[in-house]
């Protein structure tokens, strides 16, 4: 067994060195970590604490790092041999299903730890610069630590039970999506029930919802920075999220029969289409008609009309997610209208759900063409590349039309919505933040035409760097917000570009097949 672990280890480890998207990545990060020093030493005479604001930047951009890594990293790590069908060869190598596990999960974690180790030394930074103390520091790493152990355990549990990388990403989100709101909702009705005198804080049903609030890493991060803060580094949240992790591994150990007795699975899935039958014949993909190739993406790859009912209840959910959410943040400066506040929340919500939607569908039209490989196929039908690859992308966007028209009815149907997206415009915001919602999908296109998986994660990286790199530049130059639209003009010229970068990536790929 530990021959295989070892062989597995050495291969994912060797093509790492070897690779340049992990090298881009580290050095993304410390591009990362250079813009944030940077923005904590020029509004040190603003603010005060310099330390204090590049340790906060330091800390949230790798949860956010770590997060969308865990996503489309860690989720891949059984799913994609069984996809490209090679799991059974392993199999048949002599190489136990705890090998396999153990090897495939320990070069990555290897790899993602190694992220965190780089930055240390130049997170001690924060300590000269005044602000914070080196016990927060350790505290911050540990916790960090910790959730990405947890992300390991996560992401190979679901990668484990999914059959295709898609499906273990969407149950990683998932998971994540319950770190998240159990402890949330777990520390807002403690707080509930102690501000109301309903219970006392020394109750024992406000210890364990306050035990369970303070397993989530994001909402102790403001505990974190706190002046005075000297608390152990082996925290609630810590041990937890080792714990979580580690119990993850042997599940997906004991679950890794039962899954994987099939060796690969249908390339395409057919999701919630159905044959013409019944009175299901809703869901059917029915006759081509005028146009086959947005006929095709539309419902192979967006699911059709059925997955477009599911996406309206999830953007009817996260409507009223929105609408909780703002009564809990509303404040003072918010009484008179909370109707206006609960909106601006909404829009929000759904611009960035709207943006990684269309992101996912329209890099899954191209991606799913490669993995195929069908693109030269396509090449030799009588019609243009570029008629091709426009009518594959209205097929996606055809498919997230819910979630476009429900913003645009937010938008445009209120007197709130209306007057906030004016008031963007007039101040040169709304066009920066349109332009880095419109990078993401079109990094994720270009992204899936040189990556195997993770592009969708890795295009948010991008639009959200770059998006605090603008703003960096903007407010180092001290000239005021009016310079907003220069980035804004870079980042719609990127999104051109990439249009013609497709282009000619499709071109290139087609004529080596």
């Amino acid at each position: 067994m530990f021959q295989g672990v070892l062989a597995l280890l050495g291969r994912s480890l060797r093509f790492d060195a070897r690779s340049w998207q992990p090298h881009v990545a580290r050095f993304a990060l410390m591009l990362a970590i250079y813009a944030a020093l940077t923005f904590a030493v020029t509004t040190s005479s603003l603010f005060g604490a310099p330390g204090l604001r590049f340790f906060y930047s330091i800390i949230w951009l790798n949860i956010v790092f770590m997060t969308l890594l865990g996503i489309g990293f860690f989720s891949t790590v059984i799913s994609e041999e069984r996809e490209e069908d090679t799991l059974g060869l392993m199999q048949m190598a002599g190489i136990s299903p705890l090998g396999i596990l153990l090897g495939k999960t320990g070069g990555r974690l290897l790899q993602s730890l190694s992220l965190i180790a780089v930055q240390y030394p130049f997170t001690l930074l924060a300590i000269t610069m005044g602000g914070v103390t080196s016990n927060q520091i350790r505290y911050a790493y540990v916790s960090l630590v910790a959730y990405m152990l947890f992300l390991a355990g996560l992401g190979l549990l679901c990668s484990t039970v999914a059959a295709r990388n898609r499906t273990a990403s969407t149950w990683m989100i998932i998971g994540l999506v319950v770190y998240l709101a159990v402890p949330y909702f777990a520390y807002e009705l403690q707080r509930f029930l102690v501000d109301g005198n309903t219970f006392a804080a020394t109750s024992t049903w406000v210890k364990v919802l306050r035990w369970v609030g303070s397993t989530c890493l994001f909402l102790e991060v403001s505990g974190i920075m706190n002046s005075g803060f000297n608390a152990s580094p082996w925290s609630t949240q810590a041990v937890s999220n080792v714990v979580a992790g580690s119990l993850c591994f042997p599940l997906a150990w004991m679950l890794f029969g039962v899954c994987t007795r099939n060796p690969a699975s249908e390339s395409t899935s057919r999701g919630f289409l159905t044959r013409r039958r019944g009175q299901f014949r809703w869901f059917t993909p029915g006759r081509p008609h005028w146009n086959p190739y947005v006929w095709k993406d539309f419902h192979f790859v967006g699911g059709g009309v059925a997955m477009m009912l599911v996406r309206m209840v999830f953007y009817f959910l996260l409507l009223l997610v929105s609408i909780g959410l703002s009564v809990l943040w509303s404040t003072g400066a918010f009484e008179d209208d909370p109707f206006e506040y609960a909106i601006s929340i909404s829009q929000g919500f759904f611009s960035i759900a709207v943006s990684i939607e269309i992101g996912l569908l329209v890099s899954r039209a191209l991606h799913q063409e490669i993995r195929e490989q069908t693109l030269a196929t396509l090449c030799m039908l009588p019609v243009s590349m570029s008629f091709i690859t426009y009518s594959k992308f209205a097929g996606a966007l055809l498919a997230g039309l819910p979630g476009a028209c429900c913003l645009a009815a937010m938008t445009f149907g209120t007197d709130a919505g209306y007057d906030n997206l004016i008031a963007m415009l007039e101040e040169g915001v709304g066009w920066f933040f349109l332009a880095h919602f419109a990078l993401i999908p079109h990094l994720a296109m270009v992204f899936a035409l040189y990556l195997r998986w993770g592009f969708v994660p890795l295009a948010i990286a991008a639009s959200v760097g770059s998006f605090f790199f603008s703003a960096l530049i903007v407010e180092s130059s001290g000239s005021g917000p009016h310079l907003i639209g220069i980035p804004a003009f870079v980042v719609s010229s990127v999104c051109l570009i990439c249009h013609f970068w497709i282009r000619l990536r499709i071109r290139s790929l087609v004529a080596l097949s």
